[in-house]
């Protein structure tokens, strides 16, 4: 069974993380230096978001990049998504198994991984405390 049935829940669950994770100061310094656009396109549900970050802000809505391509498109199933934000994924180890489908450049990705892991630290503290 899917940990995600609709797009929907996908969807909440991605942009509640964010939404939390934006008031972190670990985040905020994470965007001072980061520009880049990120399609997320999801499987099993479909879910296509895009994150925009820029001038130390940053945005993630739903729907593919409307203004730019994208520095990067990351390609992978809900259930792979749940594992990748609660840090239960080698993201490498799924890259090369294609796990995780990639285009664009690896090296803009790895600009991600300080947000990513305050995105996954939080992300485990939130399920540790929604469990207890």
């Amino acid at each position: 069974m899917a940990i995600f049935e609709t797009s929907d829940q996908l969807y909440s669950y991605i942009s509640e993380l964010f939404e939390e994770i934006a008031t972190l100061p670990e985040a905020k310094e994470a965007l001072k230096s980061l520009t880049l656009n990120v399609q997320f396109n999801y499987s099993a549900p479909d879910c296509e978001m895009t994150l925009t970050a820029a001038d130390g802000e940053y945005s993630i809505a739903r729907g593919t990049c409307d203004e730019t391509t994208p520095d990067v498109e990351l390609t992978m199933t809900g259930d792979i998504a749940y594992k990748f934000w609660t840090g239960e994924l080698n993201v490498m180890g799924a890259i090369t198994t294609r796990q995780i489908g990639v285009v664009g450049s690896l090296g803009k990705v790895m600009r991600l991984a300080p947000l990513i892991k305050t995105a996954v630290r939080h992300n485990r503290e939130r399920e540790v405390g929604s469990n207890s």
